[in-house]
């Protein structure tokens, strides 16, 4: 008896342990599964495949010291970061690591330096999972209220000095004033938290620069402080609602770059300029200066007014009363000259070292989330066209690329009208020059 409970129970488990290879090798037999094709992701935005060539005549190509990789595919070749965060300097070089420019003398100095401690691998503030990229800029420095330091010194771009520094922040989109750096900073007495009156922004300082890493850069943190509202207000901000170009210039770093981010400078403030004159329908316009332009009617210059106070009352900003009243009035001058819309500008940078020499013509495009498509696109729309709807209800879509930032590389002067054109004006990205990009959320999008 027990030998035939035995028997009768062997061959239920060679059955039981041969089913899943028969069973594997059914599916792998299977025509429908050899057949079948998983359908391709659709892409994050418009692509336009090769950058069309100039229409008109742009700068040569200048020589440089060393070749440009043209054979290693450029997708997918951006660092890892979801934050980038760019200190105005007035320069458009520096050393080879920035960081080292805290011997300068300079309050920025000290701020990239104290910044990139604090972020650094080793730092107190270092997320590999939610990384801040930091780079310095040729904008001019801004005094802690915000107001534009326009003084030369020696006639070599360098610029007055400030006591604080100002800081770009993406894809936050926020503009920062009054950064002081660590060695610098007052008692908690100039900055407490829990102070009931609104500063004036002319005579705010500072906060903690640690306080600001905390409230602005590190994700999930807003439960550590008790008064978020009241730190944000240490600083002087306003949102950024103007297309940046940034474009890498870091000669000390890799002469590549040192020698064609320059021409790239100049040359997308010269189209940019001269299609603002062919086009009236065009009314973006380079920025004249060095100076950063984080919306219109910051300064006194030209404003389109539509919800900028609103917008800056969503993202928890204060707006000083004289951007206030610029605002107001340049609302009112809008409203009155709806033939001739107002300029909006095209902030045109050189900042340092973004990873990748060996494909210089680094060029980051930051496109501010409410940008609308119908402020700068020149292209027809088809009748098909989601847009459709939206502006024949008097709405305003939104740019494809609102709210991103685009990353291309081997960018040469005859790609600058392709790249304006394409990305800038119709919201397409070029696949042959892109390398990568990051949404609104900090995370990164490739093709």
């Amino acid at each position: 008896m027990p030998h035939l409970r035995s028997s009768s129970v062997l061959p239920i488990c060679i059955s039981s342990s041969r089913s899943p290879a028969l069973l594997r090798r059914t599916r792998l037999s299977s025509p429908r599964t050899l057949t079948s094709h998983r359908p391709s992701p659709p892409l994050p935005f418009p692509v336009v495949e090769i950058c069309p060539d100039p229409t008109c005549p742009c700068s040569s190509m200048p020589p440089l010291d060393q070749e440009i990789d043209h054979k290693n595919t450029l997708n997918g070749t951006i660092s890892a970061h979801s934050q980038h965060l760019i200190i105005s300097t007035g320069r458009s070089d520096w050393t080879s690591r920035i960081e080292d420019e805290r011997e300068n003398g300079t309050s920025w100095g000290k701020v990239v330096g104290d910044l990139k401690a604090l972020l650094g691998r080793k730092g107190e503030f270092h997320d590999a999972f939610n990384a801040t990229m930091i780079s310095t800029s040729s904008f001019t420095p801004l005094s802690a209220g915000g107001k534009q330091s326009t003084k030369r010194v020696n006639g070599k771009g360098e610029w007055e000095e400030q006591d604080t520094a100002d800081a770009l922040l993406f894809p936050a989109f926020r503009h920062f004033t009054g950064l002081v750096p660590l060695s610098e900073e007052v008692g908690d007495t100039a900055s407490n938290p829990h102070t009931e009156s609104q500063p004036d922004p002319d005579s705010v300082t500072s906060g903690s620069l640690r306080d600001f890493i905390v409230e602005n850069l590190t994700p999930n943190t807003g439960d550590s402080i008790s008064d978020t509202a009241a730190v944000r207000s240490r600083w002087h901000s306003l949102p950024i609602t103007n297309p940046t170009i940034l474009i890498c210039s870091h000669g000390q770093r890799d002469s590549r770059c040192g020698i064609l981010g320059p021409v790239l400078h100049d040359e997308f403030n010269r189209y940019l300029d001269q299609r603002k004159g062919d086009d009236p329908r065009s009314k973006l316009c380079a920025s004249t200066t060095e100076e950063f332009v984080a919306s219109e009617g910051d300064d006194s210059r030209p404003v389109e007014g539509l919800g900028r106070e609103s917008r800056a009352k969503e993202q928890g900003q204060s707006i000083d009363k004289s951007s206030l009243e610029a605002i107001t009035s340049s609302t009112t001058s809008a409203s009155n000259e709806q033939s001739t819309p107002p300029d909006m500008t095209v902030n045109v940078g050189m900042i340092s070292h973004i990873g990748g020499h060996k494909w210089a013509g680094n060029v980051i495009i930051y496109m501010p989330p409410g940008f609308s498509a119908d402020v700068t696109t020149s292209e027809p729309v088809g009748a098909n066209s989601p847009d459709v709807s939206q502006r024949a209800s008097g709405v305003r879509p939104l740019h494809p690329l609102a709210g991103m930032s685009i990353w291309y590389g081997r960018v040469e002067p005859r790609h600058v009208e392709g790249i304006v054109e394409q990305t800038i004006f119709n919201g397409k990205v070029i696949r042959e020059l892109f390398r990568g990009g990051l949404n609104q959320r900090g995370q990164l999008v490739r093709l």
